[in-house]
């Protein structure tokens, strides 16, 4: 919408363009008059244009873009000048005639002007390739030059035996006014991905009409046809206006970063050339009087060919190119905008939401365990789930809001004048629609988002900087369970750093001695009698002290480091199982957490089987825990644990109820145990929750698996489990994970 001081200006130009014709009309057949009311229409419009452009080289903070206004200035300047005198000559001589100074002024400004076009040529050719539009330019400048040697300068040069100063002021302007034409052309293909192309096409046409009306006034002048006042002096008016709204449009051009930023021509500009050349052949036809013979018939229907076979080639061309563009700003797999589209339309919203001082949203997704969905079930079935996770992002997206995948599971949601109220809704509104499983060639797979936010400007200036905080709050929503959001705030530079040292401490954990392992008992309920123990890693940094494993687990399983400490757990809970036998312990069974990535490693059954022949543990005596995410990959996994159970050691699902649950896929495992997770235990004194956990035992009971309740802190919450015949627990009601030397006492006192 044009803001009260360009609607000002198009008026007062307006104007000015009918008063004049007014005058011409009013004394059509007095010169004089006529030419004097001229003068001071081209003098009011000049200095209104001057006044436009002081104004901008006063507001601009770039040298150079100051030092293209002020030359333009001074050529505007040159022309009022030039007008002043004219007008006073023709007041003193009372006749209409060509003055030496008043032309010497406007051919100045001219050179001005020229200055002025090739210093804004040079700082936009610095940033773009002009090898596309080369040809059409030289096209373009042929033909001009061929018109303009045979209309104008052909004609002013037999003249120059008359007056060898009007032939050379004749020339003179010809030829300035070939290199504008040639430099404004330049420019229109330089602009196209330009922040100042308004300004600069607004800048073009004023030169344009400027080049016309000098044209128009040659022509007509060597034809004895020119009348001063006449229908020639509103075109350079336009000329003027055209260069004062340039001005005054480049105070508030809108600030854009079209993605068709591309130096490669499109259709109606590739045409270009063969237009000209038509024009050129009409023009040529013409001065033969449209005398045709075989051959110049035969030489256009040649033309008329070659020209029809170059169109079939820009129409293949323009739809191989459309084609090009789509695929450098489209993601192939979901056909979302990729990162070189969110790179450029960021900048984009970026620079709007500046102008209009609102702000822009930035949310970060990133699919939690699909590294391990892609490893597990293979690169197709990932490529699916993507795809179909793309699908339900775009569903319930706003209309305003736009979104990319800028690689792998990650995904970017651009929300144009979001707040954070609005960036709530729209994660909240993500997160519930990922609840759902997905079912991807028969897999029912369930994947969450975690999602970090960072809010333009308030978080950051810097497009990139923007994008780096909402992955730092991605990460801590990580951290924070997934399957959540979090917003960006300073202090989250400090858990990063964490984040990053925790990682690469961990890489040195184990061989710095600094992972122990604590032990929490599991007990028969009904007697409090121990019956086995679960190992429990834990970490002690010399200078960070206890790290929980719910901050560094998540990060080592991110980070494939959680195989090697794996590894490290089984081999030291087995040595550790057989010491406390030698001290008199009798033998129980331990339990020890598997990783799912651990799990579906190549190797795993054979490192289980070393652990077992190097520490000479029974495998009787050995239980793996693995959580229930194991049964997205079941024929895989069935696999594994039949292995397992052949060489004789037991196997768990951990937190069982909260994840992959299905009664008809836990029927086919071979398993022995399954452990209710401490989520359902804290809420079982509630009589609404208690059938769920009675559920639970049942079809443990009916599959004949031992049941587990993990996380037992009261003695009713004990009594309730034993009511409904779950006979073995583990929980801070019975003992706390302890270190090993502490488990052979625990065992003797027998727990209460």
């Amino acid at each position: 919408m044009l803001t009260t001081n360009r609607r000002l200006i198009l008026l007062l130009f307006t104007a000015i363009i009918f008063l004049y014709y007014g005058w011409s009309f009013l004394f059509s057949e007095e010169a004089f008059r006529r030419s004097i009311g001229a003068s001071i229409f081209s003098m009011v419009t000049g200095m209104i244009t001057l006044v436009l452009l002081l104004n901008v080289v006063k507001k601009s903070s770039s040298g150079s873009k100051r030092n293209f206004w002020l030359l333009l200035g001074t050529g505007v300047f040159l022309n009022i000048i030039g007008n002043v005198i004219f007008l006073f000559s023709i007041i003193n001589q009372g006749f209409v005639s060509v003055y030496d100074f008043s032309f010497l002024l406007w051919l100045g400004a001219y050179i001005f002007y020229l200055m002025a076009l090739v210093q804004k040529t040079k700082s936009l050719s610095n940033s773009t390739a002009n090898s596309p539009f080369t040809f059409n330019i030289i096209v373009f400048m042929t033909v001009s030059v061929t018109i303009s040697i045979h209309f104008l300068i052909t004609p002013i040069w037999l003249l120059s035996e008359n007056s060898f100063f009007l032939t050379m002021i004749g020339l003179f302007y010809t030829i300035t006014d070939l290199s504008i034409l040639f430099l404004i052309t330049y420019l229109y293909y330089l602009s196209k991905s330009s922040k100042e192309r308004p300004m600069i096409v607004l800048l073009i046409f004023g030169f344009i009409f400027q080049i016309t009306g000098d044209s128009a006034f040659l022509y007509l002048t060597l034809r004895e046809a020119y009348q001063h006042g006449g229908a020639i002096e509103p075109i350079w008016l336009l000329g003027l206006m055209f260069i004062g709204l340039a001005a005054l449009f480049s105070e508030e051009t809108s600030v854009e970063n079209s993605l068709n930023n591309s130096t490669y021509l499109d259709n109606s500009e590739t045409v270009f050339p063969y237009i000209s050349v038509i024009i050129l052949m009409v023009l040529g036809i013409h001065s033969y009087h449209y005398e045709f013979n075989a051959l110049s018939i035969g030489m256009l229907l040649i033309f008329i060919m070659i020209v029809s076979r170059q169109f079939v080639i820009i129409r293949k061309n323009k739809i191989l190119m459309d084609e090009y563009k789509y695929l450098a700003y489209h993601d192939s797999l979901t056909g979302l905008n990729n990162r070189a589209s969110f790179n450029e339309q960021l900048i984009h919203y970026m620079d709007e939401a500046k102008q209009a001082q609102s702000s822009v949203g930035l949310l970060l997704i990133d699919l939690d365990r699909f590294k391990l969905v892609n490893d597990t079930l293979g690169h197709h079935i990932g490529d699916r789930l993507l795809e179909i996770a793309a699908q339900r992002l775009q569903y319930v997206l706003n209309e305003d809001d736009v979104l990319y995948r800028i690689g792998g599971d990650e995904f970017v949601v651009i929300s144009p004048n979001a707040t954070e109220e609005n960036c709530i809704e729209i994660s909240e509104t993500i997160i519930k629609e990922f609840r759902a499983s997905f079912i991807v060639d028969h897999h029912d797979i369930s994947i969450s988002p975690s999602i970090g936010i960072s809010l333009y400007p308030r978080n950051a200036e810097e497009s990139q900087q923007l994008l780096k905080n909402a992955d730092f709050a991605m990460y801590l929503a990580k951290g924070n369970g997934r399957n959540s959001y979090c917003f960006f705030h300073s202090d989250l530079n400090d858990a990063l750093t964490r984040k990053v040292k925790i990682e690469n401490e961990l890489r040195r954990a184990i061989e710095r001695n600094q992972l122990v392992l604590y032990y929490q008992p599991i007990v028969d309920l009904k007697t409090g009698q121990p019956t086995g123990v679960e190992a429990l890693v834990r970490w002690f940094h010399p200078e960070m002290g206890s790290i929980s494993p719910a901050e560094f687990i998540p990060i080592a399983e991110e980070t494939g480091q959680i195989i090697p400490i794996g590894d490290w757990v089984l081999e030291t809970a087995c040595k550790q199982n057989l010491a406390w036998q030698k001290e008199g312990l009798p033998p129980v069974t331990i339990s020890v957490n598997v990783s799912v990535r651990q799990f579906q490693h190549t190797d795993f059954i054979a490192k289980v089987k070393n652990v077992l022949e190097t520490t000479g543990h029974k495998p009787a005596l050995l239980e793996l825990e693995i959580t229930e995410s194991i049964m997205q990959n079941v024929n895989e996994s069935i696999n594994i644990l039949k292995q397992l159970k052949d060489i004789g050691v037991k196997t768990a699902i951990d937190d069982f109820g909260t994840g992959y649950s299905s009664l008809h896929i836990l029927k086919k495992l071979p398993i022995d145990t399954i452990k209710v997770d401490k989520l359902f235990i804290d809420d079982i004194t509630d009589e609404a929750n208690q059938p769920i956990v009675k559920t639970i035992i049942d079809i443990g009971a009916n599959l004949n698996l031992r049941v587990i309740a993990e996380g037992i802190e009261t003695i009713e919450q004990a009594n309730i489990l034993t009511q409904y015949q779950c006979h073995f627990g583990q929980g801070y009601l019975y003992s706390k994970p302890v270190p090993a030397e502490m488990v052979p006492g625990t065992f003797r006192g027998q727990i209460k």
